[in-house]
Parts: C-alpha cells; structure tokens; sequence
C-alpha cells in the first residue's frame, strides 16, 4: 500500500498539469465526500458540493496499478455538473446519480491518463474517459460530528500546489453505490454543509 500511495503522488501532479494551469472551485452547502480502495491496487476520492453559484461541483480521481505496477491509470473529473445529479432534502440522505455524458467540457475536466512505467522516458497516454455512470446513496450515521472553524492548507506535489481553505460542518455515513462499474461500499464516508470553503489547483 505504502507504494501505492507513493506512485499516486507522482501520477495525480502530472495529470493535473495536462489538464490546467489554474482552477479554483469555491464550495457553498451541502457535500458529500468518500475516499477508499475498491481493490489492493486502485483505489478512489471523491468530493460532490454546492457551489457559492447555485451550482455544484465534483472532484474525482481514481487510481490504479497493474499488479507488478508496471502501469497506472488515472481517471480525473473536476467542475461543474448538473445540479439534478445531486439531490437531498438535508445531510441525512444525500445521492449522487451522474452520468458523464452529460458534463460540459467548458465548464468540467474529465480525461483517463495511462502511464507506461516500463519505458525509459514514460509519458502518459490519455483519452477522454469512457462514458459511464456514478451512484452513490449516502446517508449519514449519527457516528461523528465535527465542526471545521477554519482550515488553510498549501500542499506541493511536483509542479502542483493545491490550496485549501475550509469552513464546514460536516458527519461521519455510510455510502453505498458504483463509481464507473466499481462497487462502492464504505462506513467512512463524510456529508456535511461547507461555508465557503475553496480548492485551488495551480501549475507552478
């Protein structure tokens, strides 16, 4: 796991920097968020909020390794998506159902990269991800309850900063569902209500 982990910090930086130079997001009401492996060898984050726009946002990257990590793939959709994909009355139940063929490239980032370990000058391979579908049913379990005053974070990674800044009432749930044909099935899932919360990516 531990060189799972390390590979993922050199592979996300290098997408990133395909994609953009410089994306800002800011975050405003309810969220929902879950991070896990589906197998010992890829694994998963995902973030869905309001947005300061009426709008909301979603942040995914999937990874995965071929068993003797001589490749990796890494899946990453980032911006706007319609608002009738995300719908709950309160944090109690809140369901994600999007289908990617309906995001705007205008306004969203979504590209599958394939990185060749075995070449002596490795370069990505990308595409654009194939159509699919992600559900996931989250409902929140009474667990833990935590109250985000204030959070500033920069974190560099290569050529990438990303900048946090988060003020958010949020609670642990359960989460259940399919994240593009992977089964999704998890007791450490997060909901909660962001207060103007931004994610900042950035090519140094």
């Amino acid at each position: 796991m531990k060189k799972l982990l390390a590979v993922a910090v050199i592979v996300l930086p290098m997408v990133l920097t395909a994609q953009t130079q410089h994306f800002k997001q800011t975050n405003d009401g309810a969220f929902a968020a879950v991070s896990s492996n589906t197998d010992p060898f890829s694994s998963f984050n995902i973030q869905v909020s309001r947005n300061s726009s009426n709008g909301t946002n979603i942040s995914l990257v999937s990874l995965s390794f071929a068993p003797d990590f001589s490749t990796g793939t890494v899946t990453v959709i980032i911006g706007a998506i319609p608002n009738s994909a995300f719908a709950g009355d309160n944090t109690r139940n809140l369901t994600l159902d999007l289908d990617t063929s309906t995001l705007d490239p205008t306004t969203s980032t979504s590209e599958t990269c394939t990185l060749d370990f075995t070449q002596v000058d490795p370069t990505f391979t990308c595409s654009p991800i194939t159509p699919g579908t992600i559900h996931l049913a989250f409902n929140e379990n009474g667990i833990q309850r935590e109250r985000l005053l204030a959070l500033e974070a920069f974190s560099t990674v290569g050529p990438v900063t990303i900048h946090t800044h988060q003020r958010s009432d949020s609670g642990s749930a359960n989460v259940q569902g399919t994240i593009l044909g992977a089964a999704v099935s998890s007791s450490n899932a997060t909901v909660g209500v962001n207060h103007m919360s931004t994610l900042e990516f950035i090519q140094n």
